[in-house]
């Protein structure tokens, strides 16, 4: 998965203000893995493959699954709520790619600037193209509809 990774260059992917990073190097992975075991909420069966660079939220696997589906967990504060975001390891890493492509962003971007997509018909076909790739509804329109609100602000 690793070398995966590496190999597509998707290690940070950034969107407006939001953003991904994928573990390319199994160290930095168990790093960030030990902060959420040690939480008594979180599932031992749950591998984290990267972070949102915004709120923390870990992207993750359940290793006891065959189905390699990529998932986000939410912290309600009590409990962690999975929402699916690709129904397989290379289709998430593909939606990163497409995004990177659409955004061509190095960093988080807190202002719209000039090279922010702001066309609504773009916006919308990248959804749709998230929301085929990855199979995965919810979350890819959560994603968008938090872009929108952002560019509005």
């Amino acid at each position: 998965m690793f070398k995966y990774i590496q190999k597509s260059l998707l290690t940070n992917v950034y969107f407006g203000p939001q953003g991904f990073q994928l573990f390319s190097s199994e160290s930095e992975q168990q790093d960030v893995q030990q902060t959420f075991s040690n939480d008594p909420t979180w599932n031992s069966n749950w591998f984290v493959v990267g972070v949102d660079t915004e709120l923390g939220d870990p992207y993750l696997i359940i290793k006891s699954s065959d189905d390699a589906c990529v998932y986000t967990g939410v912290f309600d504060g009590n409990n962690w709520r999975l929402i699916p975001v690709a129904e397989t390891f290379s289709a998430f890493v593909d939606c990163l790619g497409i995004i990177k492509k659409a955004s061509l962003q190095e960093a988080e971007v807190y202002v719209p600037d000039d090279k922010t997509l702001s066309d609504n018909e773009l916006i919308s076909d990248l959804e749709q193209h998230l929301i085929e790739k990855s199979q995965c509804k919810e979350f890819w329109q959560q994603f968008i509809v938090c872009y929108k609100d952002w560019l509005k602000e």
